[in-house]
């Protein structure tokens, strides 16, 4: 390296000194503003996202601290008593630099309408009983053969399990979806007994393979039923590889 190279070298790195001089000073301001505005803070106002069936009336009966700074609230024991609300599956909270707390609801999403005798409730996936909320009906399969009482029991039984997966095997094939509107757990063979929207048709799913099942179904009710009407049948029988057994009126 030459001296006039040398020089060159020595007099920029002279030259960005002050850059970055003025770089570290802003970054010292911004964590020092940083810390002012945690210190200094305060939660004034609460504001709900993403409920639908819980009401804002119910979220506002979860006593939220105002007034305070955010490092002096528990968010987690906020949290859980949010979450306690029925269809409150999950909420995360998050606090504006303007004061405002976010708490966004994930809801728990009804898949059947239990109905035992006179009670009538929704349930989720996971097996919790869910009010039905004014107003806010959902088409869903209705649901046999389960206790809808208490309420705070959770439908935990390896026969719910399997209904579980049906429903979800359920929601995911479209003639199925369709045309299916009455569930119940038999604990004979027969399993998973669905009844058809039109006419009453009874459809016996066994207790597993139900992907399956529900295609075949599909492919039935698109290839007989279409053809003969589904007022000729009485049942149908798709517990059977490679067969459909069917009783006709």
């Amino acid at each position: 390296m030459t001296e006039n190279e040398q020089h060159n070298e020595s007099q920029n790195s002279k030259n960005a000194w002050p850059w970055i001089a003025g770089a570290v000073l802003v970054l010292g301001l911004a964590v020092m503003a940083g810390l002012y505005w945690n210190s200094t803070m305060k939660v004034e106002r609460v504001q709900f996202e993403g409920n639908h069936f819980v009401s804002a009336d119910d979220l506002q009966l979860v006593e939220v601290p105002t007034g305070m700074n955010p490092d002096s609230m528990n968010f987690g024991d906020i949290r859980n008593r949010f979450e306690e609300l029925p269809y409150v599956k999950q909420a995360d909270i998050s606090v504006e630099p303007n004061g405002t707390m976010n708490v966004i609801i994930t809801e728990r999403q009804p898949v059947a309408l239990l109905v035992d005798n006179k009670k009538k409730i929704y349930v989720d996936s996971e097996g919790i009983k869910l009010p039905i909320a004014p107003g806010k009906t959902v088409d869903v399969p209705i649901l046999y053969g389960f206790s809808a009482t208490p309420m705070q029991d959770t439908l935990q039984s390896k026969a719910f399990k399997t209904v579980s997966d049906f429903l979800t095997a359920v929601r995911s094939n479209d003639v199925a979806d369709a045309t299916i509107s009455e569930i119940a757990w038999s604990s004979s063979d027969e399993g998973i007994v669905a009844l058809t929207n039109q006419n009453g048709v009874k459809l016996i799913f066994g207790k597993g393979n139900f992907n399956n099942r529900l295609r075949n179904w599909e492919a039935f009710y698109g290839e007989v039923i279409k053809q003969k009407g589904i007022e000729k049948m009485r049942s149908v029988d798709l517990r059977f590889e490679g067969q459909v057994v069917t009783r006709e009126n």
